[in-house]
């Protein structure tokens, strides 16, 4: 696709979504994302919209085809064989109606395209209730899933597993704070064998999030990520979910969202979080 600058930006969010802009404009939409609310909101409108979207064309291509069109097309074939006779005769104008019952059938899968193509549209520019619970759902999975990414990639990392180092503490308190807009203490898990070695700005769930990287003396990664979340939100307590074959403990206080993130093989990662959940 040619660069999108200039176009509205429901326009470069959705090419954005599809992967059609270059590294450059990329870029440019991630700090965009990162400081504009609104942009956000209305990145998670879009991506709900084409993941809704997409589903219900799934859907609708498992449902059971007609009675009376399967007749149609099995009466079709029968005529059509009738009219060719063994010798494959060319076949004569008066086939046309077989001919139209192919037509019928090109233009049925066509509207089935353009009818999942234009829901996933409507369900984007549709804004739900904030007290809508799959839109809730569809973001906290989107945010726990991107951060599972993220750690997936970052832990295989050696010499460039953090974005700024331990020994600069003080900047990162401030620099994330900053961006991320969550007030936080950086974690003291020396005392259970995790050494702090960083920190790295994310983007999960189209919201800017901070993570803090720990290492143990095996060398297993573990990282304590925050975003804000939604006005007004509700506390909950520490709850674990697997993804890509990590552990993460997840909860919400002072209107942020946390999760820590493991091994799945921890024994220990759920009294690791309540730690993290006191002291952060």
């Amino acid at each position: 696709m040619e660069g999108t600058q200039g176009l509205p930006l429901e326009v470069r969010l959705s090419a954005y979504l599809d992967g059609q802009l270059t590294q450059s404009e990329v870029r440019e939409i991630d700090g965009i994302l990162a400081r504009d609310e609104k942009a956000r909101t209305l990145f998670n409108r879009l991506k709900l919209g084409s993941d809704l979207g997409r589903q219900a064309f799934e859907d609708m291509l498992h449902e059971p085809v007609p009675l009376d069109l399967v007749r149609s097309i099995k009466q079709a074939s029968i005529e059509l064989g009738h009219e060719r006779g063994p010798a494959m005769k060319v076949l004569p104008p008066k086939e046309a109606p077989a001919r139209d019952d192919r037509a019928r059938l090109a233009a049925a899968g066509l509207a089935l395209l353009l009818a999942g193509t234009g829901a996933g549209y409507l369900l984007g520019i549709w804004k739900p209730p904030l007290a809508a619970p799959a839109a809730q759902t569809e973001t906290a999975r989107n945010w726990l899933d991107d951060v599972a990414d993220y750690h997936s990639l970052y832990a295989s990392q050696s010499r460039h597993l953090v974005e700024v180092p331990a020994s600069e503490s003080p900047h990162i308190t401030q620099w994330l704070t900053k961006v991320v807009g969550v007030d936080f203490t950086i974690p003291d898990l020396s005392d259970s064998g995790l050494s702090f070695e960083g920190a790295r700005l994310l983007l999960a769930g189209g919201r800017p999030t901070g993570q803090l990287v720990y290492r143990d003396a095996e060398g297993q990664v573990f990282a304590v990520c925050f975003q804000k979340a939604d006005p007004g939100s509700a506390r909950t307590e520490p709850t674990g979910t697997i993804r890509n074959g990590l552990n993460l403990v997840s909860w919400q206080d002072r209107n942020a969202s946390f999760v820590f993130v493991g091994p799945s093989s921890e024994p220990e990662l759920d009294a690791l979080a309540a730690m993290v959940a006191q002291t952060i």
